[in-house]
């Protein structure tokens, strides 16, 4: 009777288990389901609640240990995303729910914290804007300074510090002009005329001052006669025909100085310049600017293809025009070959094959079991035992086709050599004695079978011409030599040539071709050489093979090189002793319209634009009757916008979406960098590509970007080398995503700080968050 309570008691507690922890199972599937709805905390409570209706599950209590820390996450980067986009209110409350859901999160707890310095940084950022659009450079400076001592990864601060940085490089690095001083074309006429008088005369007429150097010689003249000309080139002309140089120091003043060595290293301004090189060697292409440009200090990095130069402003522009013409990338090609060894077999044995011996042999006589000279006396057919061959009557006939086919795909680069062995490392062990009684064995391998060389070289109208080297090979036969160690005899084809293709084309080489024939007869003397009925009395067996190889080859281009524009392949280069981008010219300088006391300083002799000649030793200078002819080419932009350009508007998890970043400009600028932000939960960037906006005219970019998938931001800078800007409309980068979950992927730009060719940064118009819809 106790034993009965005991086993019902057990039971009751069995059924109360199982029905605890079914309903336990029910709770927690009620709140994944809400969870999947986007009921975040309606889930998380209906998964506390499966947990204390079945405490002893602890399949259910790491079940929500790691469900409530993943929704919390995933909350956190929701709100960074809201704070990276600047809308604070509602990354404190994602960063708020995750909290609720999981109080020991550190990751929002930290996000949390550094919100509010998140709001003081954007309204820091605000006002370094503010300050670059007054002109205040060094007071937004100093903001970002302030900002990235706190956060030394701000993407706004880092960009425009990198813009400003980048403007004052270029302003060093671009030496000051004298043509948006004095616009008026000059007219100059002196004959013997000393060359300090003409810098004074040049002096008064267009307002530049002149600094003479003491080791100028005092009594150095010139003769000229210029009319029309511009300012810079009538002084660069009195200068080259005295052995002289200038530097400008300012748009308005010169300083102006012998050109002996030593003046040149004490006035010269030397500039370093960086190359990280893509596909051309850095030791080819530092040679190629030794060679032309004379320049000897360049050190070079081979490991990261690496270049500095240290040289002239004028020889470093053409360093970069040299280096955009080598740099370029090599041509790929695939070529397609295949291999076919057709070899055919022809066996033939028909006859009759008759005995070609008979054999006798004498018997020992009855009862000796030897056989005796005596014995050979009464000798008869029945002592005689006589041996006779089988006689065999032959049809048959072998024949044979086989086809050994090989078919490899090669992609190789332009003049590098490519192998391909199908076949056999053959083992040849050779055997040493020495006279101690030493012996060693050495193995060498020998390649049978099929080798084929190839070496393409593409032409600039995508020819391809390869170098072709093929070889089939085969063991004949084992060889054993007479210490035992073992040859083999190779018998082998090959054909090497070269040919010229164009994409696509397909050659065949076949012809080469292997014969043997034998005939092998066994007849009876006489009656089996006579025609026709020889062969009953006989047996002729013929045996004959013949195989070819042939080869077809098709190049297909992957790549070829894109060469640049005829006018990037010809440029001025000034003289062997003086380096010049551009030429001094005397062609005519046009006029229009402008103000003539805006234009240029008064004249010699008190009145704008009146002549002052003389044709004795006397300067005599002149402006002529025409004015500035030139405006300023680098027009300020008022409007800046930015738009996607998407070739879908849906995708699925899996996929890679190519987005661009469309720019419009109705003013030139220089130099553009931004940042995009995203959803890293989501997608994930995969690869940042340069866009062709500011490429126009073949201008020389440098383009770099830093991507972040961890917190879900890219950072990209685009500026041009060149001083002329770059307007219009056009692509400015693309940007690959690979789609990685479901959910709002929360691209959008964050921020972007154009830089114009003159002028401050100026707001551009940011467009929308892309609308991109993700299924599973």
């Amino acid at each position: 009777m106790r034993m009965s309570f005991w086993r019902f008691c057990l039971s009751v507690s069995a059924c109360v288990v199982l029905l605890a922890g079914c309903a336990g199972e029910q709770l927690y599937r009620e709140g994944q389901e809400l969870v999947s709805q986007g009921r975040l905390e309606e889930g998380v409570a209906k998964m506390e609640a499966a947990v204390v209706a079945a405490p002893n599950d602890g399949r259910l209590k790491v079940g929500l240990i790691n469900r409530r820390a993943e929704l919390a996450n995933r909350l956190v980067a929701e709100g960074q995303s809201e704070q990276l986009a600047v809308h604070f209110d509602q990354a404190e409350k994602l960063y708020r729910r995750a909290l609720a859901l999981d109080a020991a999160n550190e990751r929002a707890r930290d996000s949390l914290a550094g919100l509010d310095r998140a709001r003081q940084h954007a309204k820091m950022v605000a006002e370094a804007q503010e300050a670059l659009k007054r002109g205040e450079v060094d007071r937004a400076l100093r903001l970002a300074d302030s900002v990235l001592a706190q956060n030394q990864a701000h993407p706004e601060m880092l960009a425009l510090k990198r813009s400003v940085e980048e403007q004052r490089a270029r302003d060093a690095a671009t030496p000051p002009t004298l043509s948006n001083l004095y616009k008026r074309p000059l007219t100059l006429e002196f004959r013997d005329a000393n060359v300090r008088m003409i810098f004074e005369a040049i002096s008064r007429t267009t307002g530049i001052s002149f600094i003479v150097d003491k080791d100028v010689r005092q009594d150095a003249k010139a003769t000229i006669y210029l009319r029309q000309s511009s300012l810079e080139d009538a002084i660069d002309l009195i200068l080259q025909s005295n052995n002289l140089q200038k530097k400008v120091l300012s748009s308005s003043s010169v300083m102006v100085y012998p050109a002996t060595p030593e003046k040149l290293k004490e006035y010269q301004d030397l500039v370093v310049r960086s190359f990280y090189l893509t596909n051309a060697d850095v030791k080819v292409t530092s040679q190629l600017i030794k060679t032309i440009i004379k320049t000897k200090d360049i050190f070079i990095d081979e490991k990261l293809n690496f270049m500095v130069i240290r040289d002239t402003p004028e020889a470093i522009r053409l360093a970069e025009r040299l280096v955009a013409l080598h740099d370029l990338g090599e041509s790929e090609v695939m070529l397609e070959v295949e291999v076919l060894e057709v070899q055919r077999t022809r066996l033939q044995n028909l006859g009759i094959q008759f005995p070609d011996q008979v054999g006798l042999t004498v018997l020992p006589p009855s009862g000796a079991t030897t056989l005796l000279l005596s014995g050979l006396r009464g000798i008869n057919s029945n002592r005689l035992q006589a041996s006779i061959g089988a006689t065999t009557l032959n049809f048959h006939l072998d024949t044979g086709d086989v086809n050994i086919l090989a078919n490899p795909r090669i992609r190789v680069k332009n003049r590098e050599k490519a192998k391909i062995l199908i076949g056999d490392r053959v083992p040849v062990i050779t055997t040493t004695a020495t006279a101690t009684g030493f012996v060693s064995e050495s193995v060498q391998y020998v390649d049978v079978g099929l080798k084929l060389d190839v070496e393409p070289t593409v032409s600039s109208k995508d020819d391809v011409s390869i170098k072709v080297a093929l070889e089939v090979s085969s063991i004949a036969k084992q060889v054993t030599t007479t210490s035992g160690s073992l040859a083999y005899q190779i018998g082998t084809r090959n054909a090497a040539t070269v040919l010229k293709l164009r994409d696509g084309e397909t050659q065949v080489l076949a012809g080469l071709i292997s014969r043997q024939e034998s005939t092998t007869a066994n007849r009876i003397p006489g009656i089996g050489e006579l025609p026709i009925v020889g062969r009953l009395f006989g047996n002729t067996k013929d045996d004959s093979s013949k195989s070819e190889i042939i080869l077809s080859i098709t190049p297909r281009l992957i790549r070829s090189t894109q060469r640049l524009d005829a006018f990037a392949e010809e440029f001025y280069s000034g003289t062997e002793t003086n380096l010049r981008t551009r030429p001094i010219s005397l062609q005519p300088m046009k006029t229009v319209g402008v103000d003539t006391a805006s234009a240029g300083g008064p004249s010699a002799d008190g009145a704008s634009g009146a002549p002052l000649v003389n044709s004795g030793a006397a300067p005599a200078a002149a402006a002529g009757d025409g004015v500035a002819g030139s405006v300023d080419p680098d027009k300020a932009p008022t409007q800046v916008s930015l738009a996607w350009q998407a070739s879908t508007s849906q995708a699925k998890v899996g996929d890679t979406v190519k987005i661009g970043v469309q720019l419009k400009s109705d003013g030139n600028l220089r130099s553009l960098p931004f940042q995009v932000g995203f959803n890293p939960a989501v997608v994930r960037v995969a690869e940042v590509g340069e866009g062709g906006f500011f490429r126009q005219e073949g201008a020389v970019t440098s383009f770099s970007h830093n991507i972040d998938n961890a917190q879900g931001r890219v950072v990209v800078g685009i500026s041009r080398s060149s001083q002329a800007g770059a307007k219009g409309e056009g692509s400015l980068a693309t940007v690959s995503f690979k789609i990685i979950a479901g959910g709002d992927p929360g691209i959008s730009i964050l921020a972007a700080s154009p830089i114009p060719s003159v002028g401050p940064p100026i707001s551009p118009s940011l467009p929308q968050a892309l609308d991109l819809k993700i299924g599973n």
